[in-house]
């Protein structure tokens, strides 16, 4: 059990604590399967982000899934002070979004989230535009590579809702390039209006996030163009006739 642990329990913790603001942290696992993960940070990110950031690195480099439920986040002073209330990524609710200033009229990133249960995967993608949020979501099985295109195409069923019912957006192919010292998501789309179909390719280098470089490699595709496109007025809600 101990050569298993030193195996990749001890590599995983390695890489997770030179994540952003992770000070240390502890895995509990039985056999292959990750019971528990502990988590001590300094950083003033909210912990789910801390947590989708395990999550990530848990899937892209070791191949293991995790329920966010099964991790805790505590934060600490940075100087040795007093631990805060432990905040699990399963109880705490998610923070509202920091309003943005939104002066040239581009479709900005909101939030990314992706759900893992078992062999599937949920990906949860909300943007602005107008300071108007829309969310968009996409499903499927939950393999490395899939988990980025299922962000990609959340990513443009949140952009639809902005376009034009007679444009149509689907995503050809996402990539991880390296140029360099880094690592760059390239996202290849279709877009379709007018009866032609243009393909759009938009980049993003790869920092601590993975999942919020994919959706702005996707909206560094489309936002050259998006003021080209015909679009519906965003609108905080919509009235819909009572049901009698």
């Amino acid at each position: 059990m101990e050569t298993t642990r030193l195996s990749w329990t001890a590599r995983a913790e390695d890489a997770i604590r030179a994540l952003k603001g992770v000070e240390d942290v502890r895995i509990l696992a039985e056999g292959e399967e990750i019971r528990e993960l502990h988590v001590l940070t300094t950083s003033n990110r909210p912990a789910r982000l801390i947590v989708r950031d395990v999550q990530t690195l848990l899937l892209t480099r070791f191949d293991r899934s995790i329920d966010h439920r099964v991790v805790s986040v505590a934060h600490i002073e940075a100087r040795g002070g007093p631990a805060r209330p432990v905040a699990s990524a399963a109880r705490t609710p998610d923070p509202e979004p920091e309003p943005e200033v939104e002066d040239d009229g581009r479709i900005r990133f909101g939030s990314v989230n992706l759900y893992v249960a078992g062999a599937r995967a949920q990906a949860q993608v909300e943007l602005r535009w107008k300071g108007v949020p829309r969310m968009g979501s996409a499903s499927g099985w939950c393999t490395r590579e899939a988990a980025h295109g299922l962000i990609a195409s959340a990513t443009l069923a949140a952009l639809q809702e902005y376009l034009s019912d007679d444009i149509a957006l689907g995503v050809e192919d996402v990539e991880m390039v390296r140029v360099g010292r880094h690592q760059v998501v390239v996202v290849t789309l279709a877009l379709i209006a007018h009866r032609q179909e243009k393909v759009l390719a938009g980049c993003c280098t790869v920092g601590q996030d993975v999942q919020q470089a994919v959706v702005l490699a996707t909206l560094a595709a489309l936002n050259r163009v998006v003021g080209g496109l015909k679009t519906r007025e965003p609108i905080e809600y919509v009235l819909r006739p009572a049901s009698t």
